[in-house]
């Protein structure tokens, strides 16, 4: 469900989210259709990879991709790192990764959108996609292969269901939209922090 509304045209998308009683401008439409957000999210975040990684490297979860990172054919790396620094980049932010990605199909108890990777080991997650889960309020919302489908999909829950990011991932999110997707809101402020 989340890839086939990201790349839907504007029209479509607009008729969509009529019939589900959602009133958008044809112009708020256009900042999500413009552009595929999934190769806007993936190009805005390749950049700043290498600086998550180095700035997380000595994180507990960061020792055990290092572990992983010398079983993982080179050509494979630039995808490897690339989850491991989406799965640490609220760390970054004095947030806990585990609050927006969890290991196994327990459960969470969050209304907020919450990613779980069916795998539950860490290694595995960061060495290949594995299938994810993305959930709010204990009701699957849908599926994808990988973290980073699994990022993508949590981001868009947040405006289809129009959720206020929570306290303990409100700067992760925050980040995400304005930094990696360029979404911003009109008198938004900037962001506190510098990337580079």
């Amino acid at each position: 469900m989340a890839d086939s509304l990201l790349i839907l045209s504007t029209e479509d998308l607009l008729q969509e989210l009529k019939e589900a009683g959602i009133n958008v401008t044809e112009d708020e439409a256009k900042k999500f259709s413009a552009v595929s957000l999934s190769q806007r999210f993936k190009e805005g975040f390749t950049s700043i990879v290498p600086k998550v990684l180095e700035l997380q490297r000595n994180t507990p979860l960061a020792k055990i991709y290092k572990e992983a990172r010398e079983e993982i054919l080179a050509e494979y790396l630039p995808d490897s790192d690339f989850r491991t620094a989406l799965i640490l980049l609220p760390h970054i932010f004095k947030e806990k990764a585990e609050s927006l990605n969890t290991l196994g199909e327990s459960d969470a108890d969050n209304p907020y959108p919450t990613i779980q990777l069916v795998e539950t080991d860490w290694k595995m997650a960061f060495s290949k996609r594995v299938q994810v889960l993305v959930k709010a309020d204990g009701v699957e919302v849908c599926r994808g292969i990988g973290v980073e489908e699994g990022i993508l999909a949590a981001f868009s829950a947040y405006y289809v269901f129009n959720f206020a990011y929570p306290p303990y991932m409100k700067n992760t999110m925050t980040f995400l939209q304005h930094a990696i997707a360029k979404i911003t809101e009109v008198g938004g402020k900037p962001l506190p922090i510098t990337v580079t």
